[in-house]
């Protein structure tokens, strides 16, 4: 899988397209030094019960703070490998001139970026540096973990049970932890980070029209109009042009760059508090919760 842009594709490429280019390049640099793999466990619910059954206080506190240390491991990794994944997969649809599969990926940048800053904002939120914690702190980095890791817009669970009649009946209402975040709430979110994102409304209405099968869409696969005299006319193609692409570029790249660098930003953002937290867990820190607070 290529790890940068083919270069010289479109006409004045250095002045308009080459910023966002490097720009997602040098973040897909940074995910991709991320190690390729790492894992996260948790404690049995019965293991839980007998440290609380014991009246061993500080290893009730551990293992609430172990769970809590593996939830924001696995929010962390999987948003840096899905990242990763979907700037692979820009790269080589960029190269390889697949504009639908471009705008396709490039609005999934935006979206994961929304719902990543969803979730990070409301951890600052939490104050979660520790070693001395508020019960209601770590609850709600659980609470928001637990959407983060099971909410869904599917029947899964009848799914996976053999339930066919209940997921033909379509008898699926999430509540609670198992209903997804709505994009459309998180990217509205986005758009009061900072100034950057003043517009980012209107550029998902703009990706989404290009990713539904909508008038955006057929852009993807029809070159740019011919002018005749006598006639209009439209001529399609699989890859349709130079020209077509670099309108398409135009218009979407600074948004899927500002989506990939956005997950990067929040990344970053949480590093500090995970590095934080794995210092204590090496060094076996005394971990205190406050179940009064």
């Amino acid at each position: 899988m290529p790890t940068h842009f083919t270069r010289g594709k479109y006409r004045e490429e250095d002045r308009v397209i080459a910023p966002s280019l490097a720009a997602i390049e040098n973040a897909y640099d940074v995910l991709r030094a991320i190690p390729e793999q790492d894992s996260a466990s948790w404690f049995r619910l019965q293991d839980s019960q007998q440290a609380a059954d014991s009246g061993d206080a500080q290893q009730v506190c551990w293992h609430l703070f172990w769970d809590a240390y593996n939830w924001l491991k696995f929010f962390w990794y999987t948003s840096a490998y899905k990242a990763q994944q979907l700037t692979a997969g820009l790269i080589h649809s960029y190269n390889t001139d697949n504009l639908l599969s471009w705008v396709i990926l490039g609005r999934s940048a935006l979206e994961y970026a929304a719902i990543s800053y969803y979730f990070v904002r409301r951890m600052s939120q939490l104050q979660l540096e520790g070693p001395d914690f508020a019960g209601s702190q770590l609850k709600g980095l659980e609470d928001m973990m637990l959407q983060y890791t099971h909410g869904t817009r599917f029947n899964w669970r009848d799914l996976l049970a053999g339930n066919v009649e209940k997921l033909l009946n379509r008898e699926f209402d999430p509540t609670g932890s198992s209903k997804a975040v709505n994009v459309l709430t998180a990217i509205s979110h986005l758009a009061q980070r900072d100034a950057r994102y003043k517009d980012v409304e209107i550029a998902y209405a703009m990706l989404s029209d290009f990713a539904h099968p909508n008038m955006a869409s057929h852009t993807t696969v029809v070159e740019m109009t011919a002018q005749h005299a006598d006639k209009h006319q439209s001529r399609m193609a699989v890859q349709p042009g130079s020209l077509r692409g670099e309108f398409m570029m135009v218009v979407t790249l600074p948004w899927v760059s500002t989506g990939v660098g956005t997950t990067v930003e929040l990344l970053a953002e949480v590093s500090p508090l995970l590095e934080t937290w794995l210092d204590y867990v090496q060094q076996g820190a005394r971990i205190t919760i406050d179940f009064k607070r």
